[in-house]
């Protein structure tokens, strides 16, 4: 039998949330909500009568921003996620502990809640269309918008039933961009003022109390503010429209006064330069520079403990790289396209596997695979089904390669804090086990050398 693995598990002394043990003993290295610290008592073997307030009680101070521990307390082998070193304080952390543990930990799945968030969408859209009757006007899908907006707040607000709340999310995702659509657009245009208004509503709304801290608004207002930014490197559509008008009449005159050509045919007047503009075109850039910033951010805030509140920018990253991805990997060209898509992925992988996030981790993986794929198809030029086949073994062999290649410098990272050596204060623990224990460990023994140590596995 192997001695159980490094990590931090359930403090069996009852002192305080999690202990580190390094693979022989534990270690004075202790955590509660997230936060690390050293155990005054150090590693001495003496438990309480009572579980003290400290164990288990919620942080009083705002420092605490780690993912909250939750496995079983009763179970002194569980282990929990690694805590998060406190770190300085700075408005955006200030800020995001006012949030609350919404901030730091991602809501566990609700059947009740989702069918209720999905219904009240429903409702909301089944009103909108309804009331707006046949013959809509602009002031008509003002008002039903504020109406819905007021009519989710007050129902969040006052109505603590959990299911009322959630369809009150749903109402208000409908409400939001009904209320700023109608107001912002005329004929057609307006398209960066009305994603701006749509984005500062949503961030407003997870933001201000009433729908304080709900993750999905934030998630959707990044995602209306990257569509603000990809519709700046298009032409306006009222543009587009009059330059056709020009066309069909025949005035060609006015055609050239207003640099039609430029309008119909892609030279745009981007913040971009040029030579990058006329090679690969803008929204792309867009897209995946905005997909960088988000991703970076889900990064910054999953080293951070923030989990929650990353989740709602990982998701909109996600979805940025992937349309950024498809826009430009064709203008790259045959060698540089896929290159172009594995570089994405692989990063978008590293971004997931490191905050434990399985769908942006498998998403990265997939662009990828499709990156090497297509890569190697490029160089092979198969023209039988057995050419195809050799693509894919290839492929396949190129995919596996990469992991067993970074695995030795993921190992030569992780050297710094291997068994024997308990984790420098304020730097993370090794990576804990992929899952608990695989038998529940046996009642505390007087028989045994060290009745606290995790069992072997």
């Amino acid at each position: 039998m192997s001695e159980q693995a490094a990590g931090w598990y359930n403090d069996p002394y009852g002192r305080f949330q999690q202990r580190y043990w390094d693979g022989g003993k534990w270690t004075e290295h202790v955590a509660t909500n997230g936060v690390q610290q050293v155990d005054p008592l150090g590693a001495s073997t003496v438990i309480p009568v009572a579980t003290p307030a400290s164990a288990y009680a919620a942080p009083a101070a705002p420092a605490a921003r780690g993912f909250v521990a939750a496995a079983d307390p009763g179970d002194l082998t569980a282990q929990a996620d690694d805590p998060v070193p406190a770190g300085p304080v700075n408005a955006v952390t200030g800020f995001l502990d006012s949030m609350g543990d919404d901030a730091r930990l991602r809501p566990r799945p609700s059947l009740r809640n989702a069918m209720a968030g999905i219904g009240g969408f429903v409702l909301a859209l089944g009103l909108l269309i309804a009331l707006a009757g046949d013959d809509p006007k602009r002031g008509t899908f003002i008002a039903i918008g504020l109406a819905l907006i007021a009519a989710a707040w007050t129902l969040r607000t006052f109505v603590k039933v959990p299911e009322a709340q959630a369809a009150a999310v749903g109402a208000v995702v409908v409400g939001i961009p009904a209320f700023g659509i109608s107001a912002t657009i005329s004929d057609g245009q307006n398209g960066f003022l009305t994603s701006l208004v749509v984005a500062v509503l949503f961030i407003a709304a997870w933001a201000l109390p009433g729908f304080k801290s709900r993750n999905l608004l934030l998630g959707l207002g990044a995602l209306a503010l990257v569509g603000a930014l990809g519709s700046l490197t298009a032409p306006d559509e009222g543009d587009i429209a009059e330059c056709r008008n020009f066309q069909d009449e025949g005035d060609y005159d006015a055609y050239t006064d207003a640099d039609c050509d430029a309008v119909l045919y892609g030279e745009s007047d981007s913040f971009l330069p040029s030579d990058i503009t006329n090679n690969t075109g803008d929204a792309g850039w867009v897209y995946l520079l905005s997909a960088a910033a988000l991703l970076g951010g889900t990064f910054w805030l999953d080293r951070r403990g923030y989990h929650g509140t990353a989740t709602a920018l990982g998701a909109t990253g996600l979805i940025s790289a992937v349309e950024g991805t498809a826009l430009l990997a064709a203008d790259f060209g045959e060698t540089t396209g896929p290159i172009l898509v594995l570089g994405v992925g692989v990063l978008v992988c590293v971004v997931g596997s490191h905050g434990s996030r399985r769908a942006t981790t498998w998403w990265g993986a997939l662009m990828a695979a499709v990156g090497v794929t297509w890569f190697v198809a490029v160089q092979m030029e198969p023209d039988s089904q057995s050419a195809t086949g050799g693509v894919a073994i290839v492929s396949g062999l190129v995919l596996i390669g990469i992991p067993l290649v970074a695995a030795p410098i993921r190992a030569a990272m992780a050297s710094n804090n291997g068994p024997g050596q308990a984790p420098p204060p304020g730097s993370l623990a090794p990576a804990a086990p992929a899952a608990a224990p695989a038998e529940p460990p046996a009642a505390p023994s007087s028989s045994t050398d060290d009745p606290f140590r995790p069992p072997s596995v």
